[in-house]
């Protein structure tokens, strides 16, 4: 599967000197999340001042939330025609990313994105010799392999108390790794050199409220991913992130840089992925990355797994950490009324993962997890309360 999208189970036919592939997935699980406390953060989908995504989505402590829904993956059709011109390759890719979830969908303008997401839409062009471009919006370089190397690509992972409303679950999202976002870019990758890979390029810059840590749009971000393979044993990856962010007020940057690596030993896979950064945040990029002075916080995650395949099988067992160091202006009483002051920010998020991964048929694989979260918070009015919850998650997901 290539970057979370096209299969290997691609439909192509020829028109003229075109070549189309029509590819895509369909998932739906279903998953029950048991709020035990909602802990200091708050309530609501964003919690901790804007820092953090809600281990317990939207329910309050003691509650349950039942739903059925998308996993990490969304629903998608892809469109791919490429051919060859005057010795360059071209190709043009288009999505529709739709969502199974009937919530009010508080991030997707309603619906559950009844109505389809595009994710993918761009042009790339280039030869052997000369590499490739790539102009439009795809998958990000700085969080990639993280998120693809994740087990629970497949199935859930965290977030399935949010109720579908941003279009997925989270898998380890925030949880031991950055979401690498599908962005608009322009990017170069170089021609392969033996076993390495080299690609980088601007991004469109990220933008939001200084409350949250992204200050406004002004500066291009910038991206780079290094990859080392080593056959069927697996790869080696790193990759950074900049970004400068101004308003009239004050300014803030990201920075940051990861590394990781997958590695097969037979039927044995292990996968570990470590990032830092300064202004990054923890989760989604560049959310609760500053305080709203527009200092930079300085935040750290990792990600360990290890899948073993019996048959058609896979087991499988991860789990992530993601840690957020507060600044000199995070001081209590510094988030505003005297509520959201109680509520204090993120200091740590922990996730563990439990898998099965069952291939019925080379297309369909039927999927079961259990997910426990904990948050724990700092800087808050009284003593802090940890957030916890757990997860079963049980369904199917099917490429074509």
């Amino acid at each position: 599967m290539a970057a979370m999208g096209t299969s290997a189970h691609a439909i192509g036919f020829k028109a003229g000197e075109w070549e189309m592939d029509i590819s895509g997935s369909v998932n739906a699980y279903y998953t029950s999340t048991s709020c035990d406390n909602i802990g200091s953060g708050g309530a609501g989908a964003v919690v901790a001042n804007g820092t953090a995504l809600n281990v317990c989505g939207l329910a309050g402590t003691g509650q349950d939330t039942n739903n059925v829904q998308n996993g990490l993956l969304p629903g998608f059709i892809v469109f791919t025609a490429k051919t060859k011109q005057q010795g360059y390759d071209i190709s043009g890719t288009i999505s529709i990313d739709p969502g199974t979830s009937v919530d009010d969908g508080t991030f997707s303008g309603g619906r559950g994105q009844s109505v389809g997401d595009n994710r993918r839409v761009f042009l790339t062009f280039g030869n052997e010799s000369l590499g490739t471009f790539k102009f439009g919006r795809d998958i990000g370089l700085f969080g990639q392999n993280a998120i693809l190397n994740d087990m629970s690509l497949l199935a859930v992972g965290g977030g399935a108390g949010l109720n579908g409303a941003i279009n997925t679950t989270l898998g380890g999202i925030g949880q031991g790794y950055i979401y690498t976002q599908f962005q608009p870019q322009m990017t170069y990758t170089a021609p392969a050199m033996g076993n390495l890979t080299l690609s980088g390029g601007v991004f469109q810059p990220i933008q939001g409220t200084a409350a949250v840590g992204a200050n406004g749009s002004r500066d291009t971000g910038f991206q780079g991913m290094a990859t080392y393979s080593l056959g069927t044993s697996g790869k080696l990856w790193a990759a950074l992130i900049n970004q400068s962010r101004d308003t009239a007020a004050n300014q803030s940057d990201i920075n940051g840089f990861e590394a990781g690596t997958a590695l097969n030993f037979g039927n044995l896979g292990l996968v570990g992925n470590y990032f830092s950064g300064e202004g990054l945040g923890t989760g989604v990029i560049g959310l609760g990355g500053a305080d709203a002075l527009g200092q930079e916080r300085d935040s750290q995650g990792y990600l360990l797994q290890a899948t073993y395949k019996v048959g058609n099988t896979k087991f499988g067992i991860n789990y992530g950490v993601s840690t957020l160091d507060a600044t000199s202006n995070d001081t209590v009483g510094s988030f505003g009324t005297p509520a959201a002051n109680a509520a204090g920010i993120l200091d740590e998020n922990q996730q563990m993962v439990v898998g099965v991964y069952h291939s019925l048929t080379p297309s369909l694989t039927l999927a079961g997890e259990y997910i426990t979260n904990k948050m724990k918070f700092q800087r808050t009015l009284a003593a802090p309360v940890d957030a916890e919850s757990d997860t079963i998650a049980v369904g199917a997901i099917l490429f074509f």
